[in-house]
């Protein structure tokens, strides 16, 4: 395998160094489709169903973010497991969404979000750290926007 010039490694090394000082606004969905806390577990099937993101911000009627709702939510509250021997609090949060009636009661509340200020290296680490693909971005406890790795690889493609 033949080893690239040295001048093409510096040049990658810089690009992929830009690309993870890149701000989270600059990448964002600054227009991710949201659902209210009283939406129904059918009206959050079909709007997760229009859309390509697997994700969808629940927020109050001032835009607050109280929430998230994943595909994996809508799983657990589908799947009927077997009945198990042990009982942990991740087992019974998922035991419970079998019986939500509402995103309220599906979402996943207080989740892990980015501001836009916060650089695409801080927002990978938080990505990585949590295997989280999709983050909502939050200025003043309100929200302005989702990220997903899909746009972060989207973006590192075109610099590249």
């Amino acid at each position: 395998m033949e080893k690239a010039p040295p001048e093409k490694e510096i040049d990658l090394l810089s690009g992929k160094e830009t690309f993870l000082k890149i701000k989270v606004k600059d990448v964002m969905n600054a227009r991710p489709r949201t659902i209210r806390p009283d939406t129904t577990i059918k009206g959050t099937m079909q709007r997760l169903r229009q859309q390509i993101e697997d994700c969808l911000p629940v927020v109050d009627k001032d835009e607050k973010l109280v929430g998230v709702v994943t595909e994996s939510d809508i799983l657990y509250a589908l799947y009927v497991p077997p009945r198990q021997g042990t009982v942990g609090s991740a087992m019974v949060r998922r035991a419970m969404k079998q019986f939500a009636r509402n995103a309220g009661e599906l979402m996943t509340k207080n989740p892990i979000s980015v501001t836009p200020d916060m650089s695409i290296q801080e927002t990978l680490s938080i990505m990585a750290e949590h295997k989280h693909r999709h983050l909502p971005v939050v200025e003043k406890n309100k929200l302005v926007g989702l990220i997903s790795l899909r746009e972060i690889i989207g973006l590192y493609a075109m610099i590249k």
